[in-house]
């Protein structure tokens, strides 16, 4: 196994979006894409050039960052920001991959070069080289041959998580990337699940308030500030962060598309909804659609407008 060392860093695309924005007017992150002429952003050192056939060996060095994905945390992609995979049926000691032929077309395997890889966020030690039954060189990581995933098509995408319960992204330390979501509570279902829904309800006592798809409030907390959550720990259990999963599955219902955004929190880098801004969350004992008993917790807790404000009292009679 090759020890290939190099300067540790995370992908420029990996940024919140309000930091992303770059000449060709793209947004690449975790959390979803937003694109402008059809051109893509590479991470940084990374070079447009024809997709590799795979009985082919790359010539240019291969790049491993960490990234966040949203409901999966932390994970391994290449240098264009696409996620990595590992495979249950290969082995990790000794190392062997045992994905070929029509397999490694819908999982094509992580090419090892000659050159040393730019490591970025993974720890270099981890990170070596198998030979497989065909003669070519993958790269590995804590002895696991390495894989994207031909259906996944944007930075961020993690299509192949779980498929055929088999085959799983893979974390940084070369262990399977799990949901590590604390009973995330189901934002909508049927038709628009996995959709980040947002809708404005005409509550009897307070008036336009911001709610899910299933009519679960939404709340903002003082003691944020306009793109920073400080609910952590304790808070962040019995205030659930809303997750955003991505501007390609967004939904939005008497809101203005403007008002929306999100950012990374800083606990698990999983994207958080926002609206003008502030982090937007559940509340645990909200149990019904519709149910407002998180309204004034604490004093510090509100109902949202559908611009963003907080609402603090019942609108006037008339």
């Amino acid at each position: 196994m090759t020890d290939w060392r190099n300067e540790m860093d995370f992908p420029k695309w990996a940024i919140p979006a309000a930091a992303a924005l770059t000449a060709t007017g793209l947004v690449l992150t975790a959390c979803g894409t937003e694109q402008a002429n059809n051109k893509k952003n590479l991470s940084a050192g990374a070079q447009a050039k024809p997709q590799q056939d795979t009985a082919q060996q790359v010539a240019e060095p291969t790049t491993l960052e960490v990234a966040s994905v949203s409901k999966i945390g932390k994970v391994v992609t290449n240098g264009e920001g696409k996620t990595l995979y590992r495979f249950d049926k290969d082995t990790a000691r000794p190392p062997a991959s045992t994905c070929m032929g029509a397999c490694a077309k819908a999982w094509p395997p992580v090419w090892a070069s000659n050159e040393d890889p730019q490591v970025k966020g993974v720890d270099e030690s981890l990170v070596g080289k198998v030979k497989r039954p065909d003669g070519k060189w993958q790269v590995t990581l804590n002895g696991w041959p390495l894989y994207t995933y031909a259906k996944d098509q944007s930075p961020g995408d993690a299509k192949g998580q779980g498929v055929g319960k088999t085959w799983y992204a893979a974390a940084p330390d070369g262990k399977k990337a799990a949901a590590n979501v604390a009973a995330q509570p189901t934002q909508q279902g049927g038709r628009w699940a996995g959709w980040t829904s947002i809708k404005v309800k005409q509550d009897a006592k307070y008036g336009a308030i911001v709610t899910d798809g299933k009519g679960r409030v939404m709340y903002r907390y003082d003691k944020d500030k306009p793109k920073d959550s400080t609910c952590f720990g304790a808070c962040k259990k019995a205030w659930p962060p809303v997750t955003f999963n991505g501007w390609k599955k967004l939904k939005l219902e008497g809101i203005e598309r403007k008002d929306v955004n999100f950012i990374e929190r800083k606990d698990d880098g999983k994207c958080q909804l926002t609206i003008n801004g502030w982090p937007m969350y559940y509340y645990e004992k909200d149990t019904t659609p519709g149910d407002t008993n998180g309204q004034a917790v604490g004093n510090v807790w509100w109902l949202v407008s559908p611009t963003g404000k907080k609402i603090t009292t019942a609108p006037s009679a008339g």
